[in-house]
């Protein structure tokens, strides 16, 4: 799943995402830098990610960072950028790869042996 993000991850001044279950389980992660932040020791993203429901994205901005979050198929994307980051492109990007991870997901298990033919 590496390189699915690629497009995301190239963009100047993004610096990490990580991609969270319903639940707020950790499916992905990956940052540009060693980033002191690791998302799998907190136990409050369950609760986090419950208070999004029925948002299908939002912006968080700070001093020096910016977070955007964005529903997916099976969870939550989070981009964690620099201020100065095309926030355009990320979701241009993000509007771009997000039906081929659901295209991706679909595919798991017994699903794929029994794809309908476009």
């Amino acid at each position: 799943m590496k390189g699915f993000f690629r497009d995301i991850m190239q963009i100047e001044g993004v610096q990490g995402i990580v991609l969270f279950s319903h639940h707020g389980e950790v499916l992905h992660k990956e940052f540009k830098e060693d980033e002191s932040f690791d998302p799998e020791t907190r136990d409050w993203w369950g609760l986090f990610i419950y208070t999004l429901d029925g948002i299908d994205e939002a912006d968080f901005v700070f001093s020096k960072k910016w977070l955007y979050i964005r529903k997916t198929y099976n969870g939550y994307l989070f981009v964690l950028a620099k201020r100065k980051a095309p926030i355009a492109m990320v979701r241009l990007n993000c509007d771009i790869l997000l039906p081929g991870l659901e295209e991706m997901e679909a595919q798991k298990g017994w699903g794929r042996f029994f794809r309908r033919k476009r």
